[in-house]
């Protein structure tokens, strides 16, 4: 039993980085709100979990924990560690932080330590660089395919049949998927003496050249229209230096998961001057470097730069001798080009667990060269236990210590209750994700199946305020008709009181979970305004919570103008004429400002100042504009109740 236990577990850990490797570029399943990224994530936790579960079994009918120190497993810890500090400390979104970021990085750390401390063969190397080459290739003949409109025509599915839907989960995903890999194989081409190899790599080649042209073009403009949007780099970098000012975020950033509210908190004014990027809020950077500088501070980005690093480093030392081997220079070429995608761009999920497989490839393929920077450890409480082979099965005559699996059995345990953990909340929040997602496709055939789905969602994982948003904006509407309706009974007003509470506490609950997030206070806000003259004190609150969204998004214009506008229309015009300014400061080149104020000067009396401020927005509309026609009509009233010529003002004044 215990032989079968152990080659059974020791299979299972050969073949789950060629499994990752396969499938983790075209998972996809359109059950969940997030085809796409949602569903990789969870594929990755099940397969560590499972690796774990592996290892575990290995581990105790062998007597002993092995594992292989190598120069990326330090850094790794390192990096798991500083995810851990940072969700617990910083992160103001505690459960989101590590449910989310750091259980993905410890599920690949785990699945790291478990797979290079079981195995070492060519076939496992050699079954990465399968995998790697296959998912890729056929992620490009996809790609070429879709382009095309061939799979429109196939089939039904509106997610499948979208000319933008790329299993990789979008165009650059793709692209940084697809460059690195392309690299590799020529580099493998290049290499090897094989003829059917490569006639093989030569034709993958061509398709992966074709896909990263067709990707590379979805990055421009198409019909004047951009499709992708990044942050600068230049913003990226201010955003990620800012967090430098305190030691604690210096060292271990703002928290996994929180780049959004950090954007908004510390988004630079000038790009409010981008027509394309000032409505934007970005919920990563330019860089993926620059976005775990932000969320783990340099501890965790160091970490994850040097995990790759020292690898690649041993790999440079090691070339001239190894130049003739084809699965060094694929799996060298590829580790360098994807650490260069993770410096330059915003990758992916799937880019990093095949980034965190290369390494377990090389790793083992350095094994296999027996270097003194790979060496395996064994750990034992016994002070005396048989010696044992790390990688081959269990002999007849081999006997486990009674000491000897004190160890394996307090890690086993241990790993059963963080599973065990893990799992008791990740399964309800899937569930939630699928809830959502078949409330939106019943929303306009069956609303009221749709609200109790997004109900049980919000059950299912009471920690994602996006969940009693959705919930608030649906009584807010439902409150709305009910009040607009001509003949309401009595009980639609009690229904409608009811709904209004409903409401509001829904909307509270999201500020709670989330209190940094602009959009929870937006939507709050939103609920007040709209329900100012029929609850008690909501335009206070409409006011405050307001305000609160612009405290935390300060280079905001259109917030600022927002409030102005509320402001007004409270009958406090001095306020709105502060704050309405406030935003022409922010957006110079933007138009409604100076229409929203011209028309509270003209309302005000004040003829010229009002026609100052039509004639200054005016140079900033584009005449095919529909507003455009306002404004002259606005402006010609205004010279008929202010007829002495009137300068026109700079974009700057107030």
């Amino acid at each position: 039993m215990r032989q079968f236990l152990d080659k059974t577990s020791t299979l299972v850990l050969r073949y789950i980085p060629f499994v990752l490797a396969l499938f983790i570029p075209l998972f996809f399943l359109p059950i969940t709100a997030d085809p796409f990224s949602l569903n990789k994530f969870y594929l990755v936790t099940l397969i560590a979990s499972l690796s774990l579960i592996a290892w575990c079994v290995r581990s105790l009918v062998r007597g002993k924990l092995s594992f292989t120190d190598s120069p990326s497993l330090l850094p790794l810890i390192f990096l798991v560690l500083a995810q851990i500090i940072s969700s617990f400390w910083l992160s103001p979104v505690r459960h989101v932080s590590l449910f989310g970021q750091t259980a993905f990085f410890i599920s690949l750390l785990i699945i790291f330590l478990t797979t290079t401390s079981s195995q070492k063969s060519r076939g496992i190397i050699d079954s990465v660089v399968l995998g790697l080459l296959i998912s890729v290739t056929f992620l490009s003949l996809f790609t070429i395919v879709q382009y095309f409109g061939i799979i429109g025509k196939i089939t039904s599915s509106d997610l499948i049949g979208n000319k933008f839907f790329n299993p990789a989960g979008g165009f650059l995903a793709a692209l940084t998927l697809t460059f690195p890999i392309l690299l590799a194989t020529i580099g493998y081409l290049i290499v090897t003496k094989n003829w059917l190899n490569k006639s093989l790599l030569f034709a993958a080649t061509i398709l992966m050249v074709v896909a990263s042209l067709l990707n590379l073009s979805f990055l421009f403009p198409r019909d004047g229209q951009q499709i992708i949007f990044l942050l600068p780099y230049r913003a990226s970098w201010s955003i990620a230096v800012d967090i430098f000012k305190n030691w604690p975020t210096a060292f271990f950033g703002t928290g996994p998961e929180t780049y959004l509210t950090v954007f908004t908190r510390l988004r630079p004014g000038y790009l409010n001057a981008d027509s394309a990027l000032w409505t934007l809020r970005f919920s990563e950077s330019g860089s993926f470097f620059l976005t775990l500088i932000t969320t783990v501070g340099l501890v965790g980005a160091l970490a994850f730069i040097v995990s790759f690093v020292r690898l690649l480093l041993v790999s440079l030392k090691h070339r001239t001798s190894n130049m003739k081997n084809p699965s060094f220079v694929f799996l060298s070429v590829f580790l360098m080009a994807i650490l260069v995608s993770y410096l330059l761009t915003p990758t992916s999920l799937a880019s990093l667990v095949l980034g965190v497989i290369a390494l377990i490839a090389l790793t083992v393929e350095f094994k296999l060269l027996g270097l003194k920077n790979i060496k395996d450890v064994s750990l034992s409480l016994s002070a005396k236990s048989e010696p044992e082979p790390f990688y081959q099965n269990l002999s007849d005559e081999h006997r486990l210590n009674p000491y000897s699996v004190i160890l394996p059995w307090i890690v086993t345990l241990l790993s059963s209750v963080l599973l065990a953990f893990y799992w008791i909340y990740a399964v309800p929040a899937y569930s939630a994700s699928m809830e959502i997602k078949k409330a939106g496709d019943m929303i306009s055939t069956n609303p009221v199946g749709a609200y109790l789905k997004e109900v049980n969602a919000a059950k299912l994982d009471p920690f994602n305020s996006s969940y009693p948003t959705i919930l608030s904006q649906f009584f807010k509407n439902a409150t709305l008709n009910l009040l607009n309706k001509k003949d309401a009974t009595v009980e639609d007003k009690k229904n409608a009181t009811e709904y209004l509470q409903r409401s509001i506490d829904y909307g509270k609950q999201a500020a709670t979970l989330n209190p940094y997030s602009v959009l929870v206070w937006e939507n709050l806000a939103d609920i007040y305004q709209s329900f100012i003259g029929v609850a008690e004190g909501a335009q206070n609150f409409a006011v405050s919570h307001l305000a609160q969204a612009v405290s935390l998004d300060p280079s905001n214009p259109a917030l600022r103008l927002k409030l102005g506008i509320l402001f007004f229309n409270l009958g406090d015009p001095d306020q709105a004429i502060k704050l309405i300014s406030q935003a022409i400061d922010l957006k110079q080149n933007w138009e409604v400002p100076y229409f929203n104020l011209g028309l509270i000067y003209k309302d005000r009396k004040d003829y010229s100042k009002a026609l100052q401020y039509l004639k200054a927005g005016l140079q900033y509309i584009d005449p095919s504009a529909e507003n455009y026609s306002k404004f002259q009509e606005e402006i010609t009233t205004l010279e008929k109740l202010a007829p002495s010529p009137t300068a026109t003002p700079s974009a700057a004044t107030k």
